[in-house]
């Protein structure tokens, strides 16, 4: 069902803004993330024909606007090449490189020896995933309200969270959003963070398959995620998704 120039439509539309962001959005998308995933300004798409160096120009100028001292900016496959090359030669370095990766929801993958898998549904639940990405990605653990936040999605339908353990400890969380694409529902998935001690033993593994499986009982036919080249995306090739492209994201100091 899913031609390949579908799904390269169906990634270009993905873009996280979470709640409590700012956004400026004309040619450029410009994104400031809320405290609790760092606050940075970042540009998250580019929607105009104009200079590589007009357009960073314009950006720098909002984030300098909102008080920030560095810029970040999302380059695809799809984006002017002129673009990579006008960054770096701004002083920008290359945080980190993506593949875009699908695969067809219409198999299942097995839940490695060992571990186990749950959606998150308590508040415990809230503040387990919290831990995770506190120690993984530097966010702010979840206050009160962001407990909340998180409950209410869980409960909305539109996505779910997992949490996996090993030898009964939660030590690997990752995320689903579900959306309309060209040819049906897509899983986004997203957020996949494993306790460094516990690398290697099948946690992201089993959060993968249970994301996977739920997905597809809600629906979904193609599950899409923009894995880390330098983590993710070997173990999402194992088990059988198919690279569509790649995107950079670079940090430009301000």
């Amino acid at each position: 069902m899913w031609s390949d120039d579908d799904v390269r439509d169906a990634a270009a539309e993905w873009t996280w803004i979470p709640d409590g962001s700012r956004v400026h959005d004309d040619e450029l998308l410009i994104v400031q993330r809320p405290a609790w995933v760092g606050g940075h300004v970042a540009v998250e798409g580019v929607r105009s024909a104009r200079p590589a160096s007009e357009l960073i120009d314009r950006a720098a100028t909002v984030a300098s606007e909102w008080a920030d001292d560095a810029l970040e900016w999302a380059v695809s496959d799809r984006d002017d090449p002129a673009l990579d090359a006008a960054l770096l030669a701004r002083g920008a370095t290359l945080m980190e490189q993506l593949d875009v990766l699908a695969l067809p929801l219409d198999r299942a993958l097995g839940l490695p020896a060992g571990a186990g898998a749950r959606r998150v549904a308590t508040r415990d639940d809230v503040l387990a995933v919290g831990r995770i990405n506190t120690a993984v990605w530097a966010n702010a653990e979840p206050d009160e309200a962001r407990i909340a936040e998180v409950l209410r999605e869980e409960q909305e339908g539109s996505g779910f969270r997992i949490l996996a353990e090993l030898d009964g400890e939660v030590v690997s969380t990752g995320g689903v959003t579900l959306a309309p694409g060209p040819r049906g529902t897509v899983a986004r998935l997203w957020g996949a963070a494993t306790l460094e001690h516990a690398r290697g033993r099948g946690a992201y593994r089993a959060v993968l398959a249970e994301r996977l499986r739920l997905a597809a009982e809600a629906g979904a036919t193609l599950a899409l995620v923009k894995g880390r080249i330098a983590t993710s995306a070997p173990i999402l090739t194992r088990a059988g998704f198919r690279r569509y492209g790649g995107e950079r994201r670079y940090r430009l100091p301000l």
